[in-house]
């Protein structure tokens, strides 16, 4: 089963907090694990190209399995991060409530 763990910074306004990283880790099914590594890996690349943003964290582990992905300050959201990190929660969403046996999703 994968786990997946959304970091949400908890001082915000928002009720659930606002999604500033986000963990993955473990395999398992073929399919769920691609659809999972793909919604991963394109919001880092698509943080790292397409926002000015330089100032987070990524951990990975070279043979897959866990990548790790934080930023250092809820407000470099107003870079596009934040929208980025929003649409990966949407997606990993959809991914747990479609497979719920293959993904667990859980906010922090």
């Amino acid at each position: 089963m994968i786990n997946a763990t959304i970091f949400c910074d908890t001082t915000s306004e928002n009720s659930e907090g606002l999604v500033i990283g986000f963990k993955v880790k473990n395999h398992g099914d073929t399919h769920v694990c691609a659809a999972v590594s793909m919604l991963t890996i394109n919001t880092v690349n698509s943080i790292e190209k397409l926002t000015t943003l330089k100032d987070f964290d990524v951990k990975w582990d070279e043979s897959g399995g866990y990548l790790e992905f934080k930023l250092h300050d809820s407000s470099f959201r107003n870079t596009g991060a934040g929208l980025l990190l929003d649409a990966l929660v949407l997606g990993l969403t959809d991914v747990a409530q479609e497979y719920p046996q293959e993904l667990e999703l859980k906010r922090m």
